[in-house]
């Protein structure tokens, strides 16, 4: 039981019920008080603080409360001699309603316990004071009235009623919220918890710690000293009250020799209260004041004793009392309102500060009349000045800009002062440090003042400058990139922009692309392979070098190299798409590996066919050389019908052999294995070989053959094996190809007009020995200097017929492997096609070339160009 009980006293049903027991109590304290000192008789009443303490109670607790004063508005009933408990039900019912009625109306005005505004204490005094109070008085005159039997005196019996009722109010109410609220924040934040003591006790050693250090010593000391100098103040001006209204209202000595009306001294003491110590103050004025006055009334020593007749003037000490505590009321909050006003300014002022700090933003205001010009402390800091050390002026302003935008913030500034035009502009500050920074200043006007602010944007404009270069370059590269850009939805893959290198690859127009989707243009070939694209974007946000098919304008299936990246385009989830057309270089690639395919497999034949011709020759030589024996033995043998078949044996076999010849050197050429042996010789032992072998080729067509000479030839330094091949196989063609005509060499030199520091050089010989005894095998012929200062002389050889001749179209592929002039000459002559080849081959290998200029009909000539002297290269 005992548990079940504390339980319901520590609930809030328990707390709820005593609290309006508390209040029923106090209400009924409050009453017998007022009864036994305030009423004077049943038509003089001072006031009644039992209307002031019931209208507090709603005010602190809530409405919800009013029991506990209508139980003890029945119970004080009870103490008055005429009381019943009938009247005590209709004046507790009285007093409830006028606390209830009062409780409302504040609250409709959303009324603050607090009296900091001039609203709540307008309020106070109209709402509470003077409307809601009109339910009590009128009951109480009633009933007054009805126990003496007299109307005559309803209105002035109704007047002093209304007035108590009032005084009431006005005097205890004010004390009990300002105090009360007090009390009750320091109740809020009081826990009575071990843990929350133990972290007070906790957080205020911590607070002595911080303030035990230097940096906070001397701030500590002085919020110290300012405390004890308010309750200095608070102590004297509690003391110099008491004196004062003693004296006053209570003192008889005063009253009996003083004569002056010196009831309005306390009014200077109350207006310090209200400037000083706020609504809390002014209300213990206003209440020290009041109740020393009611107490000098009560001892007949108070200014309000009529000394002629000795009757107290209620109404004019109740006047008295109800024009103080307005005065002090309103005058209090009215300093409270302006001193939250001046917190409020002070606090904008400092966030202010602040934000202009974080947003770099100064201000400045120039007053029109007066010409006063104010800077903000960040505006200084903007022009990299201490704030408030040079007094603020234009001139000092416009030393900051810099010189090429003085002009344009002179003209805006002269704008805004004489045409009231204002601007709003971007300019450059150079400090006295020398940085540059950008700012921007805008300006208000009002009819009394011009305002502006400077902001600086060094850092937005930067970026500005960067992003506008950034996009440039975009922009440029975009357009310009070979590689086709496009930019897509990712969602439904609508192109929003692509460059003319996208376009040109598929070879659509751009109205044709822009707005339309992917699936529209119908762009990918495979969309197994799409939708695994879009896979692999979703995982990875891009996509780097992947060959994809797609289809162009034409529906052409083109190989694309794409890179997908996926990117936010103004909150939207876009594709930028970078892809390059490899149709053609796939192609070429392909065509390139079977171009090196046949390369390789062209070596292989020139190097197969170089060692097979060197196998075929070898016992080829054995049937030319036995052949010849059988032939001579037939002969001596007298066995005539066998020399014919022997001699047709032995020439079908030189034949063969000069074809192998021929394949052999082709071969070597071919795979890079010629070499080259490097004498001197004479061009006239030279020429006399050359004619020895083809005189009898030019009898056998009856043509006449001839050599010319220069008189400045004398030797040559060169491969003379293979200047003799090359002449013979020149001359043997001219002779084949001509009959009973002319065929004439040709020998002269010319020299190149200009020195040249290139000789002409041929690759050493391979000789299996070492390089010293290499270089002795080549004593008649050094290796090409560095340098060669001198001019290069060229030998010219031309090989002059008058045969059959070419036309221009068989000029062109005369000197093609394997090609004659047609088919009809290569039934005629026979032969493989690979003299001429070889001959200008081994012309170009020897530093020298070959021409040929020809007629159809007329004859041909064959020009060999060659160095006179050849030189080997130096090895590295």
């Amino acid at each position: 039981m005992q548990t079940q009980f504390y339980n319901i006293v520590k609930g809030k049903a328990g707390k709820y019920l005593m609290t309006i027991w508390l209040i029923a109590a106090v209400y009924f304290a409050t009453a017998k008080l007022t009864i036994e000192t305030l009423i004077l008789s049943p038509t003089d009443v001072i006031f009644l603080p039992t209307a002031g303490i019931a209208q507090a109670a709603l005010l602190l607790f809530g409405g919800q409360y009013w029991p506990g004063i209508a139980l003890g508005a029945v119970f004080a009933n009870l103490l008055s001699p005429t009381g019943s408990m009938a009247t005590g039900i209709l004046y507790s019912l009285s007093v409830t309603l006028q606390v209830c009625l009062g409780t409302w109306l504040l609250k409709q005005i959303n009324f603050s316990d607090r009296l900091q505004r001039l609203k709540d204490v307008l309020g106070l005094i109209i709402l509470a004071a003077g409307i809601s109070t009109l339910i009590g008085s009128g009951f109480s005159t009633v009933h007054v009235s009805m126990v003496l039997s007299d109307w005559t005196k309803f209105d002035e019996i109704w007047t002093r009623y209304w007035l108590a009722n009032a005084i009431g109010i006005l005097v205890v109410t004010p004390l009990l919220l300002t105090w009360g609220m007090r009390l009750q924040d320091r109740y809020k934040r009081q826990d009575t918890t071990e843990h929350s003591i133990l972290a007070t006790i906790g957080q205020l050693w911590q607070n002595y710690r911080q303030t035990s250090t230097p940096e906070h010593s001397e701030h500590t000391l002085t919020e110290q000293a300012t405390q004890l100098l308010y309750s200095l103040e608070a102590l004297a001006w509690l003391l110099l009250s008491l004196a004062l209204n003693w004296f006053v209202f209570c003192s008889r000595t005063r009253t009996a020799s003083i004569r002056y009306p010196l009831e309005y001294l306390p009014y200077p003491l109350i207006v310090w209260a209200s400037l000083r110590f706020g609504q809390r103050g002014a209300a213990i004025a206003h209440f020290l004041t009041a109740m020393f006055a009611v107490w000098g009334l009560m001892r007949d020593s108070g200014p309000f004793i009529d000394r002629s007749t000795d009757i107290p003037q209620i109404f004019s000490l109740q006047a008295f009392i109800g024009v103080m505590i307005i005065t002090g009321l309103v005058l209090a909050s009215t300093v409270a309102e302006r001193q939250q006003a001046e917190a409020a300014l002070r606090d904008s002022e400092a966030s202010l500060a602040h934000a202009q700090g974080i947003a770099q933003v100064g201000h400045w205001d120039l007053v029109i009349r007066g010409s006063h010009l104010y800077w903000s402390d960040q505006l200084y800091r903007i022009l990299n000045l201490e704030p408030q050390s040079v007094p603020a002026t234009l001139e000092l302003f416009l030393q900051s800009v810099h010189p090429e935008d003085q002009n344009l913030v002179r003209q805006s500034v002269e704008q805004v002062l004489y045409h009231q035009h204002p601007y709003t502009i971007d300019y450059r500050l150079v400090l006295s440090d020398g940085r540059q920074r950008f700012v921007c200043e805008q300006t208000v006007i009002s009819p009394t003042r011009i305002s502006g602010t400077v902001q600086d944007i060094t850092e937005r404009k930067r970026s500005e400058i960067a992003l506008r270069a950034s996009e440039e370059r975009f922009s440029k590269t975009f357009a310009a990139s070979p590689i086709g850009i496009g930019i897509c939805t990712f969602s439904d893959e609508c192109f929003l922009d692509v460059n003319e290198s996208f376009l040109r690859q598929l070879g659509w127009k751009q109205n044709q692309v822009i707005n339309a989707t992917t699936q529209q243009l119908k762009l990918w070939v495979n969309p197994e392979e799409h939708l695994q694209l879009r896979e692999v974007l979703q995982q990875h946000c891009q996509v780097s070098n992947l060959e994809i098919q797609v289809y162009n304008q034409a529906s052409e299936i083109r190989n694309w190299l794409i890179s997908i990246e996926l990117i936010d385009l103004g909150g939207t989830e876009c594709l930028l798409m970078m892809g390059n057309d490899i149709t053609e270089r796939k192609q070429a690639s392909l065509l390139r590996n079977a171009k090196e395919a046949a390369e390789a497999a062209n070596r292989a034949k020139s190097l197969f066919l170089a060692n097979m011709s060197h196998e075929l020759r070898t016992p080829l030589n054995a049937i030319l050389g036995y052949s010849e024996l059988l032939r001579e033995d037939a002969q001596d043998m007298g066995l005539e019908e066998f020399v014919g078949d022997l001699k047709n044996i032995h020439v079908a076999g030189h034949h063969l052999l000069d074809l192998i010849n021929d394949i052999l050197d082709f071969s070597k050429i071919e795979a890079g294995r010629m070499n080259f042996h490097l004498e001197t010789y004479t061009v006239a032992t030279l020429l006399w070989e050359v004619e020895t072998t083809i005189a009898p080729l030019a009898e056998k067509n009856t043509n006449t053959f001839k050599i010319e000479v220069a008189d400045n030839i004398d030797i040559i330094h060169t491969d003379i094996t293979k200047v003799r091949q090359s002449l013979l196989n020149l001359l043997s063609n001219a002779c084949k190809f001509t009959e009973q005509g002319l065929v004439t060499l040709k020998v002269s030199t010319e020299t190149s007009p200009d020195p040249t520091t290139e000789l002409p050089t041929v690759p050493p010989p391979d000789l299996p020995h070492s390089t010293h005894q290499r270089d002795s095998q080549i004593t008649d012929f050094p290796y090409a200097p560095e340098a060669n200062t001198k001019p290069i002389t060229y030998v010219i050889f031309q090989v002059i017929d008058t045969g059959i001749g070419m036309s221009p179209r068989q000029i062109t592929t005369v000197f093609n492997p394997f090609t004659q002039a047609d088919e009809s000459t290569t039934r005629k002559y026979g032969g493989t096609g690979l003299g001429l080849t070889i001959t200008r081959k081994l012309c170009e290998l020897m530093g020298g070339e070959l021409s040929v200029t020809s007629k159809l009909g007329q004859g041909s000539t064959f020009i060999m160009r060659l160095p006179q002297f050849l030189y080997y290269a130096q090895e590295e």
